[in-house]
């Protein structure tokens, strides 16, 4: 009986359940109202402002990308990846025509360092063709066609001085003075070669001894006039700094150079200034402005001779930041070679793809002693062509008796063939000498073209004596490969380049 009862007693209960607590959970009734930290998952989204580039509330420094989010038991952050920034569609406008002179490698040496002795030989003698004895006529002879040109800016891509030595600095932010002088702004980035360099020396005699050099803040302070007091924008961890020319151009000037603590060959851009490229390609990319980047170490490995420290180390994070606000062109040196390349995404790509388009700047003392000219035209394409200083007209309106520099070219295209056939000579062993000399001079000859970046027939130049004794004698060795690849880069032109308006090809991000 009393199981009976306490049978009856449960399906009571259970039947209390279904009739009246069911119903309440179904209309919400005994949920409990959500509490702060129930609350959906917050977005990650930094919406940088959209400010004007005046000088005085430009950022200099990045914003914060964090957002406050709750932080409570079982919290954790988003495993996927934020998403890139989308710019948008591009703004199309029609550009003031602006012309820019680039230079690069200047390597300047103030006479005031060297009696031109044993161990200035030595210096010269182990180089790769500087013209170091007449570097001051070169810089006078560039200076003058420059002033004579009058371009809306003089561009200086770094290694402004042989190796950091602060007379030479000195000496030519004097000489540089005089082309602002003249209404023609000067912009200027460091270079490995010159800042905190152990390597800074004068040449006396049979010895080379130390000078000293300068550090980031000097280097600052003493290029002040040449772009940085002029900067509407400065990044907040390198001597890089954004310069407005005109409604339509600004020079992104990037420092690309290691030297604190110690200085180094090799490249790359740090943290905090590539957030603040982003800023500024943003801004200009929303205004339809052109932004043309200029570094010292290459954007693309684009030499097949050079393959270490040349390149930026992180310059896959950078060409991606560049093509994501369809940057035209890219300016660079470092290499001493000159060199055009257009990025591509693989090969056989159709010209109307857009990819940026890299220009490298040779050395300005490395025969032919070569700049550069760059026109942004109106319709937002660039045309580039390089030209090569006059040193021959500049010596015969100035007096000079020296047949070098009167007769420039000649004497040029003789040095660096000499300089360069003499150190392969010394390579080469156990040879005939009348063997090796075929060899160097071929050798030298192709290093003389690809320097210059002329045009070089592959099929011609592989069927010369030169290149089959090379072949018979010294494959494999390194010096082989440099050939093979000195012929192989340069198939192409790299002394003019006309680059499309980027908007007007085919472009994804």
């Amino acid at each position: 009986m009393k199981k009976r009862l306490l049978l009856l007693l449960l399906l009571l209960f259970a039947l209390f359940g279904v009739l009246v607590v069911v119903p309440r959970l179904i209309d919400g009734t005994l949920i409990p109202e959500p509490t702060s930290t129930e609350t959906e998952s917050p977005t990650y989204t930094a919406d940088l402002p959209s400010e004007t580039m005046e000088p005085d509330t430009y950022p200099t420094e990045p914003p914060s990308t964090e957002t406050e989010h709750p932080i409570g038991p079982g919290w954790e952050l988003p495993t996927e990846a934020p998403t890139e920034y989308d710019p948008g569609d591009p703004v199309d406008r029609e550009k003031i025509v602006t012309d820019i002179i680039f230079a690069s490698d200047i390597h300047y040496m103030s006479p005031s360092l060297t009696d031109y002795g044993q161990a200035f030989t030595e210096l010269i003698d182990n180089g790769d063709g500087k013209v170091v004895r007449y570097m001051p006529q070169i810089w006078q002879a560039f200076a003058e066609e420059v002033i004579a040109a009058r371009p809306d800016a003089l561009v200086l891509s770094g290694d402004l001085t042989i190796n950091g030595e602060k007379v030479n600095h000195q000496e030519l932010t004097a000489r540089l003075a005089e082309i602002e002088a003249a209404g023609i702004p000067v912009l200027a980035i460091p270079g490995n070669h010159d800042i905190n360099n152990p390597y800074a020396t004068q040449y006396f005699g049979d010895y080379q001894t130390a000078v000293e050099t300068v550090s980031p803040e000097e280097f600052r302070e003493l290029y002040a006039a040449f772009g940085y007091n002029e900067a509407v924008s400065h990044a907040p961890d390198s001597l890089s700094y954004l310069y407005i020319l005109n409604e339509t151009t600004w020079m992104l000037m990037l420092d690309s150079c290691i030297y604190d603590p110690d200085n180094e060959v090799d490249g790359e851009i740090k943290e905090g200034t590539m957030e603040w490229i982003e800023q500024c390609l943003r801004e200009a990319y929303a205004q339809g402005i052109t932004v043309v980047p200029v570094a010292h170490h290459n954007l693309q490995e684009l030499s097949r001779v050079y393959v270490e420290e040349c390149v930026i180390r992180n310059y896959q994070e950078l060409l991606e930041l560049l093509e994501r606000y369809l940057t035209p062109a890219f300016v660079s040196g470092h290499l001493h070679v000159q060199r055009i390349h257009k990025h591509t995404k693989g090969p056989g790509m159709p010209e109307n793809i857009y990819g940026i388009t890299e220009i490298v700047s040779n050395s300005l003392i490395i025969p032919p002693c070569q700049y550069g000219n760059m026109t942004l035209n109106a319709d937002g394409t660039i045309s580039y062509h390089t030209k090569n200083t006059d040193v021959s007209s500049w010596a015969a309106k100035h007096g000079e008796i020296n047949p070098d520099l009167l007769d420039f070219p000649t004497f040029s295209s003789q040095y660096i063939r000499s300089v360069i056939s003499r150190q392969a000579f010394n390579e080469i062993k156990y040879i005939p000498d009348d063997v090796k000399t075929h060899m160097v001079e071929y050798y030298a000859d192709l290093y003389s073209d690809y320097y210059a970046g002329r045009q070089i027939d592959y099929i011609e130049r592989t069927n010369e004596l030169g290149y089959q004794l090379w072949d018979r004698y010294r494959n494999p060795s390194k010096q082989f490969r440099q050939i093979e690849g000195m012929l192989m880069d340069s198939m192409a032109n790299n002394n003019n380049v006309e680059i499309p308006n980027p908007i007007r090809q085919i472009w994804e991000r």
